[in-house]
């Protein structure tokens, strides 16, 4: 809802999604710094501790559980080797966790 507004106001015109507003950089590209901090500060607000690198993960698990398309997330998360995606993947559905139980099991 946000980025849809954000998007009106914004325009279709070539440039950074969120530019920098400060007067000396103006119209560049907002800093890793000025997202780290927003992002944190956004989470603080509502008392929880948020980090950028914590919501591509969150985006990333989340395609993996509506598509199960481990290539199609691949180009969604940019990730150039799809093997750190099994990481997420691993951890989303705990499957070494599961092989874990079953090997007790029979163990």
């Amino acid at each position: 809802m946000a980025l849809r507004a954000w998007l009106e106001i914004r325009g279709d015109t070539p440039g950074p999604l969120f530019p920098n507003l400060d007067r000396a950089k103006r119209g560049g590209r907002l800093s890793s710094t000025s997202v780290y901090r927003m992002v944190r500060a956004l989470g603080a607000a509502v008392g929880l501790t948020v980090r950028p690198h914590g919501l591509r993960h969150t985006a990333i698990t989340a395609a993996l559980d509506l598509t199960g398309d481990l290539r199609a997330v691949q180009r969604f998360s940019r990730h150039h080797d799809v093997r750190v995606l099994t990481h997420y993947d691993d951890n989303r559905a705990d499957l070494g966790g599961d092989i874990a139980r079953r090997v007790a099991v029979t163990a």
